[in-house]
């Protein structure tokens, strides 16, 4: 699973897992300017998207992911930038275009116009010695009241025996960096180096922002030339650039390119696909959504979602809106994808703010994709920020200690006729002894249906078969059933020879039965 950390304020869009802010230039120059001015002591990042990245952070199934480390830089970074049309390309084929091209050798020009405005002050770093000093001399002779904080070309390390020494190598760069009082920080030591140079310094920078500009510093020294405006305007930057350099670049383009086609081909099918399933289908405004609730014992509830057959944009836009309106305290979410046939690409931005939403809260799970649905959102490269790994999990849904020892928890769901009782942690005799467990399971038992949870159970130990064993099977007029077993406590219940008459349930059961018959919302 990802550490995704997403502002819900951001309106992306999913190019192949990473969130691709919507700007213009002159929203991102503003938002850059805002992240300089939030001095909250939290050091923010803005990259800029182009191949390159996508290639050194995704593996495509004929090769693994050179950079795995920047998939996680990119997903968490508080700005994303398309540089480059292909990223342009990949939001046309999910269906919600980006609005414009914003490229480190446009922003940085822009921004530094912005900043002398403001009385911000740029610290360079990268580059080959003295590029940088050139670049910051050419920026101020545009931009008198411009403030250049330092200047540094520094030698990276990203691999090899020395990495290892990195962080203490760093220091006195991190330190002269700070000792300026930069309000911001251009990083130009290219893909991967600045992103990762950031990412295991961030703990140490003051800067507020720092951005990944590339060979934005070639641009402005002129070691590398633009191309012609009516050739940005038709996106062939690119060719340009090999004319210029063909034995370098000629080899790296074709490889970008070959890996763009090999990553981007399930999305194109995905999206083909997805136009037929929706063809002829009115458009949704989210507004069917409808909650059913079960109240536990503590007056909080547990709310299930049945998502339709074909979830479009809208349908995410307003759970997104629901679950952000909602208290945390007022208890567990579970949102259930069985009969989701389809996601609508445009919609994956909300699945981003989403998964921050899980992480916040703790209280919302996703139960019962498909196979098939899985593979849709694979292809879509999201599969992974969802808060779930091989199968689906209600990982924090019984995140309150019940004992005092920090060993079980155990939380419970109860309505007229039925209850769902999660236990998680280390499960032995004592601990179940001292939530009183077994005499709670009785008493509840005798008139309902009782599900108990047991895919946060980390161990299982034997002394906790008898308490389980006298709910085996069927119980007076009710029934006790075992869902979210996994191999290692159904081995348990195999040594003790109960897993015949033990009745385990799916998910896709556990959903039928604890949403049949609920209460509307």
């Amino acid at each position: 699973m990802t550490t995704l950390t997403h502002n819900p304020d951001r309106n992306c869009v999913n190019s192949l897992g990473i969130p691709v802010d919507d700007l213009t230039l002159d929203d991102a120059v503003e938002g850059v300017i805002r992240l300089a001015r939030t001095r909250d002591g939290k050091p923010r990042l803005v990259s800029t998207l182009n191949v390159d990245f996508l290639v050194n952070s995704l593996g495509t199934g004929l090769s693994r992911a050179k950079h795995p480390e920047l998939l996680e830089v990119l997903r968490n970074s508080d700005m994303v930038t398309a540089d480059g049309f292909p990223i342009l390309w990949l939001s046309r084929i999910v269906g919600k275009p980006l609005k414009q091209r914003v490229c480190g050798s446009d922003l940085v020009p822009a921004l530094a116009r912005r900043a002398s405005e403001k009385r911000l002050s740029i610290f360079m770093l990268g580059g080959a010695e003295g590029v940088a000093r050139q670049a910051a001399d050419i920026l101020q002779a545009e931009n008198p009241d411009l403030i250049i904080a330092g200047t540094a070309a520094p030698f990276v390390q990203i691999a090899g025996p020395g990495l290892a020494k990195c962080i203490a190598s760093d220091q006195a760069l991190v330190e002269q960096v700070n000792a300026s009082g930069a309000d911001i920080l251009l990083l130009g030591l290219g893909n991967p180096k600045q992103e990762l140079w950031f990412n295991r310094n961030r703990k140490r920078l003051t800067v507020p922002v720092s951005i990944g500009v590339g060979g934005t510093f070639e641009f402005i020294t002129g070691g590398i030339s633009r191309a012609p405006r009516w050739v940005q305007r038709a996106n062939l930057e690119w060719v340009h650039r090999i004319v210029q350099d063909p034995a370098r670049l000629w080899r790296r383009y074709t490889k970008g390119i070959f890996k763009l086609a090999t990553l981007s081909a399930p999305l194109i099918l995905n999206r083909a696909m997805e136009l037929v399933a929706f063809a002829g289908r009115r458009p949704a405004d989210g507004g069917d959504l409808a909650w059913r609730r079960l109240w536990s014992s503590r007056d909080q509830s547990l709310a299930v979602l049945r998502l339709p057959r074909h979830v479009r944009a809208a349908h995410l836009e307003a759970l997104v809106s629901q679950v952000e309106e909602d208290n945390p305290g007022d208890g567990a979410r579970l949102i259930d994808f069985s009969r989701v046939r389809r996601i609508e690409m445009a919609g994956h931005q909300a699945l981003f703010t989403l998964s921050e939403l899980q992480r916040r809260s703790g209280n919302i799970q996703l139960l019962g994709m498909t196979p098939r649905l899985e593979r849709q959102l694979a292809a879509c490269r999201v599969i992974d920020i969802l808060g779930r790994s091989q199968g689906d999990t209600l990982s924090n849904l019984d995140a309150g200690i019940s004992n005092g020892t920090g060993q079980v928890s155990c939380r419970s769901y109860v309505s007229d006729d039925s209850a769902l009782i999660f236990l998680g942690g280390i499960v032995d005799d004592d601990a179940l002894r001292g939530i009183a467990f077994g005499e709670c399971l009785s008493h509840t038992a005798r008139d309902r249906t009782c599900i108990i949870d047991l895919r946060n159970v980390s161990l299982l130990e034997s002394s906790a078969i008898a308490t389980f064993e006298p709910f085996v099977g069927n119980l007076g007029t009710g029934q006790v059933l075992f869902s979210g077993a996994s191999d290692t406590v159904r081995q348990m219940f195999r040594m003790a020879e109960l897993d015949a008459s033990a009745n385990f349930i799916d998910d896709r059961q556990l959903i039928r039965r604890i949403s049949d018959g609920a209460d509307t919302k």
